[in-house]
């Protein structure tokens, strides 16, 4: 009887035992799946290329450059430096949490073969992160998406989406200006137009009316007061504010249309029109604008020695008439319907 007794005894305990083991697993599992952590612990500056295969099958490469992104497929394009450092931060600095690790959740959470794949490189190609992406939370347009590492089981809610990183062209996420944004250019001041004797406005500048004040407290700050003036050719006259400004932003939006091989190209620019521009630090950009045996204009960019296709009705707006300087322009004026404004 005793030892019934004590074999009962016994069983209680490992069954009490066995039972707080299980409670102690369940609750070690929630905290793990609930507490947030990194996908990778690398650092966005460690990454030196990036992968990216889409739902489709399509591939794309993007190699970084002393500062900035380029695409080596497609003559070296620039890439947006907001959408890398979107995709980088998203994969890296932000949080998740683990959703699940079973097999039978892939479809729902929108991973499987053909999920799209984003793979991080250091200089020397090791993979840093290889990570499927899913669907997004709670559909794509959404902000946060569901990610999986390649290598794993493990699902995570990502607090952020990769996703928004890429927009529809193919490649994604070149930077299609003429001037990239990843050279972080200043302010132009100044404008000189060469090689086109006919043209009758020289040469555009910038010039300062009033410092910038202090400022008083609880007003808006405040900057400084420029002008633009223009030198004709019957003489300098001050140009409308608001006209010059739409030209120069201009410039600055202005967008390619193709790459062309620059080595091919070189010999088209011997006779060509140019456009000296000088920023606030005194460095000059020269835009160059030729004529091909096809009529078909090609523009070089001296910075990067880039070479682009841009339509005819473009160029013809990077010299400017008189009258778009003198007088002010519509509301809806040729330089913003040819080159609207865009978020990227």
């Amino acid at each position: 009887m005793t030892r019934l007794v004590v074999a009962i005894a016994g069983l209680f305990v490992v069954l009490f035992l066995t039972e707080g083991y299980m409670r102690d697993q369940q609750i070690a599992q929630r905290q793990l799946e609930s507490s947030l952590r990194p996908l990778a612990r690398v650092s966005p500056e460690d990454v030196l290329q990036i992968g990216v295969r889409a739902a489709d099958g399509r591939t794309w490469r993007y190699v970084r450059v002393d500062s900035s992104w380029r695409y080596p497929d497609y003559h070296d394009a620039f890439v947006q430096p907001q959408r890398i450092e979107h995709l980088l931060k998203s994969l890296l600095l932000t949080p998740a949490s683990i959703v699940s690790s079973e097999a039978r959740d892939f479809i729902h959470y929108g991973l499987g073969p053909t999920s799209p794949v984003l793979e991080l490189f250091d200089r020397e190609g090791t993979s840093l992160l290889s990570a499927r992406l899913g669907r997004g939370v709670p559909d794509m347009r959404s902000g946060e998406a569901y990610v999986q590492r390649t290598n794993a089981d493990t699902i995570y809610h990502l607090h952020a989406n990769p996703a928004h990183a890429f927009d529809a062209t193919d490649p994604p996420m070149l930077d299609r200006r003429i001037r990239p944004r990843a050279l972080a250019q200043k302010a132009i001041t100044q404008i000189t137009f060469a090689g086109v004797e006919a043209h009758s406005v020289r040469r555009l500048r910038r010039e300062l009316v009033a410092p910038a004040e202090p400022n008083m407290p609880g007003a808006p700050p405040s900057g400084p007061t420029y002008a633009w003036s223009g030198l004709f050719i019957d003489g300098e006259r001050e140009c409308v504010l608001g006209s010059a400004f739409a030209y120069i932003s201009f410039l600055d939006r202005l967008t390619w249309d193709a790459l062309q091989s620059a080595k091919d190209a070189r010999n088209s620019f011997s006779a060509a029109r140019r456009l000296y521009l000088e920023d606030e630090d005194g460095r000059i950009d020269t835009l160059e604008v030729a004529s091909t045996e096809t009529g078909l204009p090609l523009l070089r960019y001296r910075t990067t020695g880039q070479v682009f296709n841009v339509n005819q009705a473009k160029v013809d707006l990077l010299f400017p008439a008189v009258e778009a300087l003198l007088d002010t322009l519509p509301k809806a004026n040729a330089y913003e319907q040819a080159e609207p404004y865009t978020p990227f």
